[in-house]
């Protein structure tokens, strides 16, 4: 399965945009949905040699087209069953804070880079609609010697998205003092691609540092993700509409309608 420190990753991912359920006596399935090839490629480094990992197109009613991946393994993943307040607690008690955190920052956060006046402004912000859960770990944090603000409802439940309706608030525990963020993220072990990169301009980024001189790298790796992004929802909407002739005529987001060819 693993070392301790890849099971505190996994129970903080698990704890965010990660489905786990025992499916049999043996057996436990994992799955998840993305539009992010990044998200995929740590879901393949995570399982892979575990159990077969699929991966699949779908559809989603006010979501558009994206990926399904999924996978069945033994019952030695049945920690991925933990309750989240158990999986926070127990890494804590282990001194494997750091592990859980990085997994739910790949799972369920967001590492940004922005402007502040002529300077720069770097923020982490940490999503669930677990309120008490993410109370719980504002209090570990803190005890790390960082302190995030909130949490704060980002998103009342009934809030609609491009990606869909919230049936649940969504919170945000963001830890928003620019060093701080930057002192915590400089040891977080993140494996997420998008976030990795992310993190390399944050720890590259010293004291008094212009954002004139930032600007061009930070706008590059919103580039690189968006495009990304955008050419897998395409590929995922040509394999599904391929697969499913009766696809070509569900709505795009734009409100049009979605051709069966590739565009």
């Amino acid at each position: 399965m693993g070392s301790e420190s890849d099971k505190a990753y996994m129970l903080g991912f698990a704890s965010g945009d990660l489905t786990a359920w025992q499916v049999s006596g043996t057996s436990v399935m994992v799955t998840s949905t993305t539009t992010h090839p990044a998200f995929v490629e740590l879901f393949h480094q995570m399982f892979d040699g575990h159990g077969p990992v699929y991966q699949y197109p779908m559809y989603e009613e006010g979501k558009g087209y994206r990926w399904k991946v999924a996978t069945r393994l033994d019952n030695s993943f049945r920690f991925l069953l933990t309750p989240r307040m158990q999986g926070l607690e127990w890494a804590t008690d282990g001194g494997l804070l750091t592990h859980w955190l990085a997994g739910f920052t790949d799972s369920d956060g967001s590492i940004q880079i922005s402007r502040a006046y002529n300077g720069v402004r770097m923020k982490l912000n940490l999503y669930n609609t677990n309120l008490e859960l993410l109370v719980r770990l504002k209090d570990q944090i803190e005890r790390l010697g960082f302190f995030p603000s909130g949490p704060y409802v980002t998103m009342p439940k009934g809030s609609s998205t491009p990606y869909g309706t919230y049936t649940k608030d969504l919170w945000n525990l963001p830890l928003q003092r620019t060093w701080e963020a930057q002192k915590l993220l400089r040891n977080l072990p993140v494996r997420h691609r998008e976030r990795q990169e992310l993190k390399r301009i944050i720890i590259s980024i010293s004291k008094g540092a212009r954002w004139k001189d930032i600007a061009p790298v930070v706008r590059e790796a919103r580039r690189k993700v968006e495009e990304e992004v955008e050419d897998f929802a395409k590929v995922a909407e040509n394999e599904y509409t391929s697969r499913h002739p009766e696809g070509s005529l569900l709505p795009r987001k734009d409100g049009q309608r979605a051709a069966s060819k590739k565009r």
